[in-house]
C-alpha cells in the first residue's frame, strides 16, 4: 500500500515516537532541574510538572511499535525480512525496558517526595538524598532512553539490509 492513507500510519507511528521518547529526554531535563534546586518543594513549575500521576506523553512511546507493525503490515511487507525493522525494534525493547524499570518508577518517587507523601507506613519517609538519587535515575535513564531513540531513528532512516 502506498498513497495518503500510508503516508498518515508512517506520520502517526513517527508522531507517537517523537512525542514519547520527547516527552521522556523533557522529564530527564526536568529531573536535573530538580536535583540541583535548593528547596525543590518551593519550584512552581516543579511541582507543576512532578505533580502526581502518570505522564501519558510519555506512554506514547509504547504506541510506537504498534503503529509500526501496522505500517510493516500494510506497507511492504518484504521489509520484515530485512534487518532494519528488527533493530529498531531492539532499541525500542531496550527504551522501554529501562523506562519501566528505572524512568517511572523513579518519577513517582519524586511525585511523592514533592508532594510530601506520607504513605511510608511500613518504611522511613525518603530523604532528600533519596529524592536526589531518584533524580539521577530519571536523568541517567532518559538520556540512555533518548541514545535508543536516535538509533532507532538513524536505522528507520537508512534502512540498511
Amino acid at each position: 500500500m502506498t498513497g495518503p492513507g500510508y503516508d498518515v500510519l508512517v506520520g502517526v507511528h513517527v508522531l507517537s515516537a517523537v512525542v514519547g521518547f520527547g516527552s521522556v529526554g523533557v522529564s530527564g531535563t526536568y529531573a536535573a532541574r530538580a536535583r540541583s534546586a535548593p528547596n525543590p518543594r518551593r519550584d512552581a513549575v516543579l511541582l507543576r510538572y512532578f505533580r502526581p500521576g502518570v505522564n501519558w506523553a510519555e506512554r506514547f512511546l509504547l504506541f510506537t511499535p504498534v503503529v509500526g507493525g501496522v505500517v510493516l503490515w500494510v506497507g511492504d511487507r518484504s521489509a520484515a525480512s530485512q534487518a532494519w525493522p528488527w533493530i529498531g525494534l531492539g532499541c525500542w525493547t531496550c527504551a522501554a525496558a529501562m523506562a519501566t524499570a528505572w524512568c517511572w518508577p523513579a518519577e513517582r518517587r519524586i511525585q511523592s517526595w514533592l508532594v510530601g507523601a506520607d504513605d511510608h507506613e511500613e518504611s522511613p519517609p525518603p530523604t532528600l538524598s533519596d529524592f536526589r538519587s531518584s533524580c539521577r535515575a530519571v536523568q541517567w535513564s532518559a538520556s540512555a532512553i533518548s541514545v535508543c531513540f536516535a538509533a532507532a531513528v538513524v536505522v528507520m532512516v537508512g534502512q540498511p539490509h
